[in-house]
């Protein structure tokens, strides 16, 4: 089973609300992008615009893998839509009063093929497409949250809450991922080696992210916590609320496998833990649970103790009480609370008919098509309706290869790539030059041709 087998089978469309007004100061266009995370999109387009980065605003993080259509406004500035930038195209749209938020958003829209399947597997989806319209599923985070943790580096936030801030930075400026190219690999096993060296590190990072914090600790080597000060407030909540997000999922884990018994129940591995699903037939009724959930911070109160128990076992396993569940040095960096609603339900979910798999020879596709409210994960309606996380296409693995074999012929494969630019761009520099001095001859040699009388 295999989904974003190439960027169109995984399509995303943003739903927002807003007001248009003439004499607004902020733009709205919509932004269609491929390949790209939302990220580099935004940047991209800044830089190309020579706007400051801070002008573009957008409401949701879309993924890299797919081809997603989201919209951002622009504050005090003007994007031209016709400007070409790889991978995103622009709508204008028109003008508003105030930048768009997150009570803009209204959801998004998704249309998915999934291929590589087998017949019981299509009829597996069928089956349980009824059990998710009659019950909804948890709404958990999915692996999309815990990036850093999918990539073996760890949590930027858990490390603050602990004080460390130095662990926090190091996690964040210096820890290899298992996706990051080879050339990233590289500068941040060099600015490991090399920590505390940060007039030396600064002169090296060139246009890198995060080079703010550098600066800082260039001038103050020891002030971590004054680093993280400088890094854009948008990239620190995402660390932030990934820690909460991490509880969130334990904590209902832990309320659901004292809730439901066993025979009725079953549980899947993410990035971070394991999520716990309650197994109820379509016409079964449902389970009586809290309405929402929530996302705590060392305030919260309780007034369900069962909820208070399973929140209280989530911190314990991180050596944490709900006291201590707090940032402490950093100005602005704190978590906050709010309740998440517990179930989530797909609005028109549709399953097509199988047709042949024309990526995968013997086998089929189908393609699931249905929206969700902002903040819930369409790869966990997949994993639902399969009972089983997909493989995805835009994680390769060598065929007959094991993962650490596979990653060593990625990297043999990225530096092969590499030295064939580094040979061309030598080739260019000598045909550069050798114009240069066959022009620096010329210019000491008369000109051919009868001299004017």
């Amino acid at each position: 089973m295999l989904i974003k087998h190439k960027p169109e089978d995984f399509v995303v469309e943003e739903l927002a609300e807003f007001t248009p007004s003439e004499k607004g100061s902020v733009s709205i266009y919509e932004l269609k992008k491929k390949k790209l995370d939302t990220f580099e999109a935004v940047r991209r387009l800044a830089a190309k615009a020579k706007l400051p980065l801070d002008r573009i605003h957008y409401q949701g993080l879309k993924d890299r893998q797919g081809v997603t259509t989201q919209f951002i406004s622009v504050d005090r500035g003007r994007l031209d839509p016709k400007m070409r930038v790889p991978g995103i195209w622009l709508r204008y749209l028109g003008r508003t009063d105030a930048p768009l938020t997150s009570d803009s958003l209204r959801g998004n829209a998704f249309r998915i093929v999934v291929r590589g399947l087998e017949v019981k597997d299509v009829q597996r989806c069928q089956e349980r497409a009824a059990r998710v319209v009659a019950h909804g599923l948890i709404n958990y985070f999915d692996d999309q949250r815990f990036g850093s943790v999918v990539a073996g580096q760890g949590m930027v936030a858990k490390e603050m809450v602990r004080g460390n801030f130095e662990g926090a930075a190091k996690i964040l400026l210096a820890t290899p991922g298992k996706r990051d190219r080879l050339p990233d690999r590289r500068f941040k096993t060099l600015v490991q080696k090399t920590w505390g060296d940060w007039e030396g590190i600064l002169r090296k990072w060139g246009n890198r992210r995060n080079v703010s914090m550098i600066r800082h600790l260039k001038r103050n080597p020891t002030d971590f916590a004054g680093a993280f000060q400088r890094l854009p407030a948008k990239e620190r909540a995402i660390h932030v609320f990934g820690y909460q997000s991490l509880i969130w999922n334990e904590s209902v884990a832990h309320y659901l496998g004292k809730l439901i018994p066993p025979h009725k129940r079953s549980s899947s591995g993410y990035a971070a833990g394991r999520h716990v699903w309650p197994e109820l037939e379509s016409d079964e009724p449902a389970l009586s649970m809290p309405e929402s959930w929530p996302l705590v911070d060392h305030s919260t109160s309780f007034e369900d103790p069962a909820v208070k128990r399973a929140v209280a076992q989530a911190l314990a396993a991180e050596g944490l009480s709900l006291d201590r569940f707090r940032i402490r040095g950093i100005e602005g960096c704190f978590f906050k609370h709010y309740d998440r609603d517990l179930l989530v339900r797909p609005g028109g979910l549709r399953v097509s008919p199988p047709s042949s798999d024309d990526a995968n020879e013997g086998k089929l596709k189908i393609t699931i098509a249905f929206s969700l409210p902002p903040g819930s994960y369409a790869t966990l309606v997949i994993k639902r309706l399969f009972g089983r996380a997909p493989a995805r296409g835009d994680r390769p693995v060598s065929k007959g290869k094991r993962g650490d074999e596979a990653s060593q012929a990625l990297e043999e494969k990225e530096r092969g790539k590499a030295k064939k630019a580094r040979n061309r761009k030598k080739n260019k520099n000598k045909a550069k030059s050798k114009a240069r001095k066959a022009k620096g001859k010329d210019k000491g040699k008369p000109k051919k041709g009868k001299p004017k009388k």
